[in-house]
């Protein structure tokens, strides 16, 4: 008979906002917010691979930008995505996250390294716009802010906020789970007062994770063809994910003629 793998709970501790647990299993490391939904994860074994299907798909972001430089986080989580841009980029990360307990937490038990020199940590509500006011300007966002219920609904304020942080060519991609279509509808409309209403989409394959990337100006087809050419800019772990992830992008809408 097989054996079933076992789950080793690492931690468990509860901040002003709830439940907080490491667990380990197969060699993979979660972080939960009292539930069975991982937040993060990763394999501390090999750190060159993502774990998560989305953080491969917000990766293509990075060759969106013809030169990205600085990229802030909304939803630190355990850490793994500034870890990974960190180790195997030179972009600079402002990571943004609600909880401060996290902090210490991505450094134990998901490699992260608090005193790198690229990065910033900066605790606050995302809902709270005022808050945003002074995070510096970036070329990208990733937008990952979940809690232990699903997808947090961020104020159309603090949306305004996000998109002026961003310069002329600068990209917000978010992770959404398509299932909750009130939410996603509520949100799409709210950023198409800042962006293209037609973003690039990628859906992860097996999961209803899906991730939108937006922009000012409307994607066309030669800003696909230009993001596969950015490719061999980036490190060879890198370099892998993107060919994978790029894979998973969706066609153009076509445009209705005038």
């Amino acid at each position: 008979m097989a054996q079933k793998n076992l789950c080793l709970k690492k931690l468990s501790v509860r901040d002003a906002w709830g439940l907080i647990e490491v667990i380990e299993s197969a060699g993979e490391i979660t972080l939960h917010f009292g539930n069975h939904t991982a937040q993060s994860g990763w394999y501390p074994a090999q750190p060159t691979e993502l774990a998560f299907g989305y953080y491969r798909a917000l990766l293509v972001g990075l060759v969106l930008h013809p030169d990205p430089r600085r990229l802030n986080l909304y939803g630190l989580g355990g850490g793994v995505l500034a870890r990974y841009l960190l180790e195997y980029t030179d972009i600079s990360v402002h990571a943004h996250d609600l909880r401060p307990t996290l902090a210490p937490i991505a450094q134990q038990y998901f490699g992260l390294d608090l005193d790198h020199p690229r990065l910033q940590l900066q605790f606050g509500d995302i809902c709270a716009s005022d808050e945003l006011e002074a995070i510096p300007a970036a070329d990208i966002l990733w937008v990952d802010i979940f809690d232990e219920q699903g997808m947090v609904p961020i104020p159309t304020r603090s949306l305004a906020q996000l998109a002026s942080q961003l310069g002329d060519h600068g990209i917000l991609c978010i992770n959404i789970w398509r299932n909750e279509l009130g939410d996603v509808t509520d949100l799409t409309r709210a950023l198409e007062r800042f962006f293209s209403p037609d973003p690039l989409t990628l859906h992860v394959p097996d999961r209803y994770n899906t991730v939108l990337c937006y922009r000012v100006e409307p994607w066309a087809q030669d800003d696909l063809l230009q993001s596969h050419g950015r490719i061999k800019r980036f490190s060879p772990p890198v370099q892998e994910t993107l060919r994978e992830a790029l894979g998973w992008l969706q066609p153009l809408p076509q445009r209705r003629p005038r």
